[in-house]
């Protein structure tokens, strides 16, 4: 009951959700005017989120063809989020297999008629805080099999876990994981926390989804174990060879030197 509950106050068509919120972002339509008028007042405190949205949904399309390239075949996501939008199903190689997850119930019912019945991809609910939820399913051998080594997205989530929480993720993907495998990620490079940055935190915590700011330098330090792969990080810009980006004045108000994105390897 606890649970139907819970999917009907996120269906619910006049209260924002941060998943619609950022299909939105990114020019979906999987989305309520409700959650239209939210992203607007994110806009108004970061002018230029809709651009920082799609540079990290470019991450993700630039991540998934290098490993594709390397021969990965099958990827692990973790906050997919709606599968719109140049996901990576939609990048990968044919015949590629997905296990995407998302904690939001409502999400992964709605991505279940968006991927139908492809049958190399699967979505299951699971906290991205707590990996071991979904490692410990039947979906994965079924999906992968005995194979261990895959490629894990982890991308545009890392703000909302707390340091222990991203330390927790981290170290079980990489127990977990077979030699070679890869891990990409992407964060938020804050300097200071800034008004504007406060502001946000307001919003999201409204949302229900607090933001925790961190530097590049501590993210390096939760990771621990995982090794840096050339070229290291890398504002996202960089990454797919674009030049533009968030302007300097929106990240000064913000308080954030930049996105930026890491491929790491076990």
């Amino acid at each position: 009951m606890a649970q139907e509950s819970d999917i009907r106050n996120i269906a619910d068509a006049s209260k924002p959700n941060a998943g619609r919120i950022y299909d939105f972002l990114l020019g979906g339509n999987h989305n309520f005017e409700i959650d239209r008028q939210a992203a607007q007042q994110v806009i108004q405190i970061l002018p230029g989120m809709p651009q920082m949205v799609r540079l990290v949904r470019w991450f993700l399309g630039e991540a998934t063809r290098r490993l594709c390239d390397e021969g990965f075949k099958k990827f692990l996501d973790f906050a997919s989020g709606l599968p719109t939008v140049d996901h990576i199903h939609q990048v990968a190689l044919k015949g590629t297999k997905v296990i995407y997850s998302d904690i939001d119930p409502v999400t992964v019912a709605y991505a279940h008629d968006i991927i139908g019945d492809n049958p190399n991809i699967r979505y299951v609910q699971c906290n991205a805080g707590k990996p071991e939820e979904l490692l410990d399913s039947d979906v994965v051998e079924e999906l992968f099999g005995k194979d261990r080594k895959v490629a894990i997205g982890f991308n545009g989530i890392a703000y909302f876990l707390s340091d222990e929480t991203m330390e927790h993720s981290l170290e079980v993907l990489y127990n977990w994981a077979d030699k070679g495998s890869k891990i990409f990620i992407s964060d938020i490079d804050m300097a200071e926390i800034s008004d504007g940055a406060r502001k946000m935190e307001g919003l999201y915590k409204q949302l229900g989804q607090p933001i925790f700011w961190r530097t590049k330098k501590r993210l390096s330090e939760l990771v621990k174990k995982w090794k840096v792969t050339d070229p290291g990080y890398q504002a996202m810009e960089k990454w797919v060879d674009i030049d533009w980006g968030v302007s300097d004045e929106v990240k000064k108000g913000f308080g954030a030197t930049s996105g930026y994105g890491v491929i790491l390897e076990k």
